[in-house]
């Protein structure tokens, strides 16, 4: 994926971006600003990477977000896709839930005071709500699985912890 590319899909591919490089915080991803160099150099700063290793990690990294973009949107044929499935398939429910969460991020904008710390927090919040959102419109279900599949991968403990405390609050819940 050349520059001019990258920037175009940037607001697109925030999400996938975060998948692949949690240390990346926010305000990095505003820094970065759809800027490859820029990308290159919190990377280094971040993990470590020579400035080669990072370009290379970006590249194979790209080639992939590519390579799923052309295969996740299949032709279809006679009401099925490709691969066999319906077109009831779970991606529209996903879509649906993205959409919902998107629209919950504007009512948060509306109704939270915009000044002080309760003004902040909405902020935030509506924000990571609307990069669900979009993430989740944007993605299969073979994707968001998969994309949850390696997050347990990189974080096995904590996923686990979030796992239990699920799995207690619904145990409580019917319970009642």
């Amino acid at each position: 994926m050349n520059t001019d590319t990258f920037e175009g899909q940037w607001r697109q591919m925030r999400g996938e971006l975060r998948s692949w490089w949690g240390r990346l915080s926010d305000n990095d991803f505003e820094k970065i600003a759809g800027k490859k160099d820029r990308l290159i150099g919190m990377l280094q700063e971040k993990y470590g990477y020579t400035r080669e290793a990072a370009q290379q990690e970006i590249d194979r990294r790209f080639r992939e977000y590519e390579d799923r973009a052309r295969t996740s949107s299949p032709t279809r044929k006679s009401g099925k896709t490709e691969d066999g499935m319906n077109d009831t398939s779970a991606v529209q429910p996903i879509s649906a839930v993205g959409e919902k969460i998107g629209s919950l991020a504007e009512v948060i904008r509306e109704k939270a005071p915009h000044e002080g710390a309760v003004g902040t927090a909405a902020t935030a919040v509506a924000e990571k709500l609307d990069v669900a959102g979009s993430y989740l419109q944007e993605k299969d279900l073979n994707h968001v699985l998969s994309d949850v599949s390696s997050m347990i991968r990189r974080y096995p403990v904590p996923s686990l912890l979030v796992g239990l405390g699920i799995g207690y609050l619904l145990a409580r819940s019917t319970r009642r």
